[in-house]
């Protein structure tokens, strides 16, 4: 629902008067109290800076919701875990065996082409140890495989960092651009205003003859003007509005001071 406020007022011989406050409902101008409003629970009348909590909260809600950050998040857990899963994988070298022979006792010998007995050993009973296999790649490569995944940890952990300057810079853009975008529209619905009063003087004027057609004619098309910036400024402020919306992932509206 898109809303632009200003003061309505009549005119008596060139004298105003504060009535109410008026908002667009899209096709005209209403009373403020005669629509419902649901995300936008703010006073117009007043600067937002005043009625929003500071900046600096914004920007904590901001980056505790942060898809992108708690993506950044997991990628340095993953670094961490896999630098803890390469630190034991030398003890893949080493494994342990057991085995059980039963039955007549006899005596196992290995014999090479020599005729050199390389293995005497008695054919029954338990056995059991361990296999040592230790690689030399995991000698001479090792210290540099850990200082690799070290940076890569180190990688992520500055990459969130990156990511969190990025959203902190654009919570910023938006939470300004909001302001002005407020300010800026309430100078152009007081230039609307304006343009719609001076527009009504010179068609009475016109039907006592004191101007020419021409003149209110010129007079309409700096009220049309005036009321296309208008609209514009409108475009502006919501789309600030909502654009920091997403941003801390909750309405505003719950950023609202008591």
């Amino acid at each position: 629902m898109v809303f632009a406020f200003f003061i309505c007022s009549e005119s008596v011989l060139g004298q105003t008067e504060k009535k109410d406050s008026l908002v667009w409902n899209g096709s005209k101008y209403v009373p403020f109290s005669s629509i419902p409003v649901d995300t936008i629970l703010f006073d117009f009348d007043k600067d937002l800076s005043l009625q929003i909590y500071p900046l600096d909260s914004i920007i904590k809600a901001a980056v505790l919701y942060s898809p992108s950050l708690k993506f950044e998040d997991a990628s340095i857990e993953k670094a961490m875990y896999n630098l803890k899963y390469t630190r034991y994988l030398w003890m893949n070298g080493i494994t342990g065996f057991y085995n059980y022979s039963f039955g007549n006792q006899t005596n196992l010998n290995s014999i090479d082409n020599n005729s050199a007995i390389l293995n005497n050993s008695l054919g029954l009973g338990y056995r059991y140890g361990f296999n040592v296999v230790f690689p030399l790649t995991e000698l001479f490569g090792r210290p540099n495989r850990m200082k690799q995944l070290r940076s890569e940890h180190e990688m992520a952990i500055y990459k969130k960092e990156e990511r969190q300057i990025e959203l902190e810079q654009r919570v910023i853009t938006a939470y300004f651009n909001l302001l002005n975008a407020q300010k800026q529209m309430k100078i152009r619905v007081q230039d609307t205003e304006s343009a719609k009063l001076t527009v009504e003087i010179a068609m009475v004027e016109m039907r006592r003859g004191k101007i020419h057609p021409s003149e209110l004619s010129r007079l309409k098309n700096i009220h049309a003007l005036s009321e296309s910036n208008l609209e514009m400024s409108r475009r502006d402020f919501m789309i600030y509005y909502y654009q920091l919306e997403s941003l801390v992932g909750k309405k505003l509206s719950k950023f609202k001071k008591l």
